[in-house]
């Protein structure tokens, strides 16, 4: 059939239409396109639980067995949720002002022996002997019901009362704008839940129905198509397994030898170790050595050699033993120098999923690049007779 000037007009402005259509779709998604992105990956990634549970489990009839893949995908995703991802979002949420607080101290020092003393504060042993026995001494005088006691209580109760309510009249005026700030990240988180739930149940349950639909009607080969697949799967398995689970078990094992060795904010250091666990070469070292010399100068010699020890063998066999078996469960094929200044590239311009975000669009543009070059090898070995 001959493809007449006007039929070639039509199919260029066709494609030009959808083009922008597909462009506004973006903007209209790009809210929720970090949570569209962390649904695929984790569907991808429980996909083989799913066929495994799916191959395994009794099923009464198997002309029930659409229905019952489905209750199994749910009963997946509610497992996954209340398991692992609810207390992951509470511990963060728990630790990630603390941990901020934390490192603008640190930034803030002027001097080397400032931070340290930070990481590991001095002692006073006889301020911190009188206020417990100011406290207990407090306590055990309202225990027995001295009239003093009460009258303190009672006037402290007092003070407070005047407190808020100066509170209360001075900030007033901004109340109704700080509920209605609260309200609307409450309802942006809620939503953000929802829509986490349903791609992911969704993309677990029909994903290869919906990547066959994108092979059949992208611009794009289905060889081009498969490969940049295989570069956001990757991204997604390095990302969440290799190096996601890698900081998280060495920030736990260290976060527990700071608790036994009574290190004040343990919580917020063992989140610096995991993160730290990153940068080549010093690692974690970057934290615990500091907290080293810390002991060491507050004349506490046993706790610093346990330190030493914990810090080589237990916090360092971590990354030595466990980095390869995650990495083989999910590797991804970047460098650790370009590797930090994606993630940290990404959190400067796009915030908190910018560390997702930023991996992937570099893996993404490395893996269109390398197929540019390939079908150009391929095109001059094809010219050459």
């Amino acid at each position: 059939m001959l493809i007449t000037p006007k039929v070639l007009t039509q199919h260029r402005l066709m494609r030009w239409c959808a083009l922008i259509l597909a462009l506004g779709t973006l903007v209209i998604i790009w809210r929720y396109i970090s949570i569209l992105i962390l649904a695929v990956w984790l569907s991808t990634i429980c996909r083989p639980l799913l066929e495994w549970l799916v191959n395994h489990l009794p099923l009464m009839n198997r002309c029930r067995e659409k229905r019952s893949r489905s209750a199994i995908a749910a009963f997946l995703l509610v497992f996954l949720v209340l398991v692992v991802i609810l207390p992951i979002i509470l511990i963060c949420i728990a630790l990630t002002g603390s941990t901020l607080n934390f490192v603008a101290s640190l930034s803030n020092s002027t001097t080397a022996r400032n931070a340290i003393n930070l990481l590991v504060p001095p002692t006073d042993h006889n301020r911190t002997g009188a206020l417990s026995n100011s406290t207990s001494q407090s306590f055990i005088d309202f225990i027995k019901g001295e009239k003093n006691a009460t009258f303190n209580l009672f006037q402290r109760f007092l003070i407070q009362r005047d407190s808020i309510a100066d509170v209360v009249q001075l900030f007033g005026g901004k109340a109704l704008s700080v509920l209605s700030t609260v309200a609307g990240a409450t309802a942006q988180f809620i939503i953000g839940i929802l829509i986490f739930l349903v791609s992911t149940y969704t993309f677990l349950l029909h994903g290869p129905e919906i990547w066959a639909w994108t092979i059949d009607h992208s611009p794009l080969s289905a060889k081009h198509m498969e490969r940049l697949k295989n570069a956001f799967q990757e991204t997604g398995r390095g990302l969440l397994i290799g190096v996601g689970l890698t900081c998280v078990v060495q920030g736990l094992v260290a976060a527990v030898a700071y608790l036994c060795l009574q290190i004040p904010r343990w919580y917020a250091l063992g989140v610096l170790t995991g993160l730290c666990s990153l940068i080549p070469i010093l690692g974690t070292a970057i934290v615990w050595i500091p907290i080293t010399i810390g002991l060491f100068i507050q004349q506490a010699h046993m706790k610093a050699v346990i330190m030493i020890l914990v810090g080589v063998f237990a916090i360092g066999s971590v990354d030595n033993l466990l980095r390869p078996v995650f990495s083989k469960l999910g590797s991804l094929q970047m460098s650790t120098l370009l590797l930090l200044l994606t993630i940290f590239g990404g959190l400067e311009l796009l915030g908190a999923w910018g560390a997702l975000l930023g991996p992937l669009i570099v893996r993404m543009a490395t893996e269109a690049l390398i197929l540019i070059r390939e079908d150009e090898d391929e095109e001059e070995h094809n010219l050459i007779p």
